[in-house]
């Protein structure tokens, strides 16, 4: 009889028991609650008319903020051999975002209503539901075309150069024209409207321009024009040194000296081509010189 009374006050081990739930596990369950049910929108701004259209800005808004973020935190010369990595951070974002947002939010042709604000008639009056419903569309098209555009640029690696160009590189035509050109060089043609946009492939700006001369020199006078030191040292363009001319491919390589303590950043290939049956009003032969001026910044190597 004891041990029959013993059995019966032990609780089973066999019998299923409730789980144990701690104040987490609410928190967490609750959180997950007042984001999925419907009126998320009404919870967030109170049911306050005038703070709701701010709430659907700043929530739709924010990922593409965050994609931004990651986009110019990516151009950082740390992410230069691992691009993948803010790429990938990017992407995860884009995925896991919108869609849980539209869900939270609700959007057009959702279960809970088929036009513009159907989702929201609980908590504000029709007119005022009508607006957010339009609000939220806007916002949506925005939050996915922002998101998967971000993305898509930066898995290519899109530096803002590449559209707006550069103080230094709008400046190089101006350079060469600092540069002491004889005043018997007659400029040829006009340079090529999107020259700015030759080099893309580069991290930092990178361009180059090319100006074409017809002139009366040889060749063997192009590079003493090259190696008069004290013209360029006079000239607003500034001094050049390392100068290689090559008689062979008849070209002088070179390089603008720059100020104390900065990169070298500035490059140029003065090549010389003979122009056949070309005179001046003199009858006398004239050739051709084209002056290429490369900038990289920061002494970025040309590939």
């Amino acid at each position: 009889m004891e041990q029959s009374a013993l059995t019966r006050s032990t609780p089973s081990r066999l019998g299923a028991e409730p789980p144990l739930r701690t104040s987490t596990t609410n928190d967490r369950a609750g959180i997950l609650r007042h984001l999925t049910q419907p009126g998320l929108l009404g919870r967030l701004s109170r049911g306050n008319p005038k703070l709701a259209p701010w709430v659907l800005i700043g929530v739709h808004l924010i990922p593409v903020a965050i994609v931004a973020l990651i986009w110019w935190i990516g151009l950082s010369p740390v992410f230069d051999g691992i691009h993948w990595v803010p790429a990938i951070a990017a992407t995860i974002v884009a995925i896991a975002v919108p869609i849980p947002m539209m869900y939270a939010f609700g959007f057009w042709g959702a279960a809970s209503g088929q036009d513009g604000g159907d989702q929201f008639d609980e908590d504000f009056t029709p007119l005022v539901a009508f607006g957010l419903g339009w609000l939220r569309w806007l916002l949506q098209i925005i939050l996915i075309g922002g998101v998967m555009m971000g993305t898509i640029l930066i898995w290519m690696d899109f530096r803002p150069w590449y559209i707006s160009s550069s103080p230094e590189i709008d400046a190089l035509p101006d350079d060469i024209a600092t540069m002491p050109i004889p005043d018997d060089w007659e400029g040829i043609g006009e340079p090529s409207a999107d020259w700015k946009k030759d080099h893309m492939a580069y991290t930092k700006p990178h361009a180059q321009f090319r100006a074409s001369f017809y002139t009366p020199v040889t060749y063997d006078e192009m590079t003493d024009w090259v190696k008069n030191t004290s013209a360029w040292e006079n000239s607003g363009f500034g001094a050049i040194d390392q100068i290689d001319c090559d008689a062979s491919l008849e070209w002088c390589d070179a390089e603008r000296v720059p100020e104390p303590g900065e990169p070298r950043e500035y490059s140029l290939t003065i090549s010389w081509h003979e122009a056949r049956g070309v005179t001046d009003e003199a009858g006398n032969a004239l050739h051709s010189v084209d002056v290429e001026l490369k900038y990289a910044e920061d002494g970025q190597s040309w590939q």
